[in-house]
């Protein structure tokens, strides 16, 4: 009876150091805490806005950040299109110099990887690269100060000068120099290809609505001396 007991205690507590080892074996491993990149936020261009530029890039520049003090590490996605495709993958900077063309909307967002893998993606950006000229191109209606009315297409030649090819109602090409500055225009004398004729014009533009408000004078014959044939006050408005 003696030995039946000692080994049931034996038996119990062989038990128990297997049932101990068991729950050793499963106990769950310790977990680390990693911090991602915070949502990248938009500081350059402001999302939404017009800017004005000199030559021919943008940089984009953003903010975010990373408590474990990860290396910067970027997909850059930019373009024209409202889901813009990969343009930089993998950039290294909170900032990114990109091509653009004047009078153009750009959409950009930006997917921020740490060196764990995880990403945080950036809401979609836009801004438009503001063109002057553009306010001026499309079709206008032409009254002059006797009332005599007709449309013409005013297009963009550069960045400063209009032309259109439908000048005084005749079908002769002109050319508008734009002065965004003074918010002026002129065009020189023009001889109108082989034709007798040939003009002046200069005049005020609104930047705001397009509307031009001008003088000219029609010379006629060109040649040998040119002869005013008509002076008069013209006002293109947008349509």
């Amino acid at each position: 009876m003696k030995r039946k007991i000692i080994f049931s205690v034996m038996l119990l507590a062989l038990t128990s150091i297997i049932t101990m080892q068991s729950c050793k074996k499963d106990s769950p491993l310790p977990i680390t805490a990693h911090s991602a990149f915070t949502e990248p936020e938009a500081v350059a261009p402001a999302d939404g806005a017009t800017i004005t530029i000199s030559g021919t890039t943008v940089t984009l520049t953003w903010a975010s950040t990373n408590a474990d003090g990860d290396a910067v590490r970027a997909d850059v996605y930019f373009g024209t299109s409202a889901t813009p495709p990969l343009y930089k993958k993998g950039n290294t900077a909170l900032t990114l110099t990109v091509p653009v063309v004047k009078g153009l909307t750009y959409h950009w967002y930006v997917k921020m990887i740490d060196a764990n893998g995880i990403t945080t993606t950036s809401p979609n950006f836009s801004f438009i690269v503001f063109e002057p000229i553009g306010i001026f191109v499309g079709t206008y209606h032409t009254v002059d100060e006797g009332g005599y009315a007709y449309d013409i297409v005013f297009s963009k030649k550069s960045d400063n000068i209009l032309q259109t090819e439908n000048y005084w109602d005749s079908g002769w090409h002109a050319e508008f120099t734009m002065n965004f500055v003074n918010n002026t225009f002129n065009m020189p004398l023009t001889v109108f290809g082989t034709s007798t004729y040939s003009a002046i014009e200069s005049g005020t533009i609104d930047p705001a609505t397009g509307k031009m408000v001008t003088t000219y004078t029609i010379y006629h014959p060109v040649s040998p001396t040119p002869v005013v044939n008509e002076t008069g006050v013209h006002i293109y408005t947008k349509k």
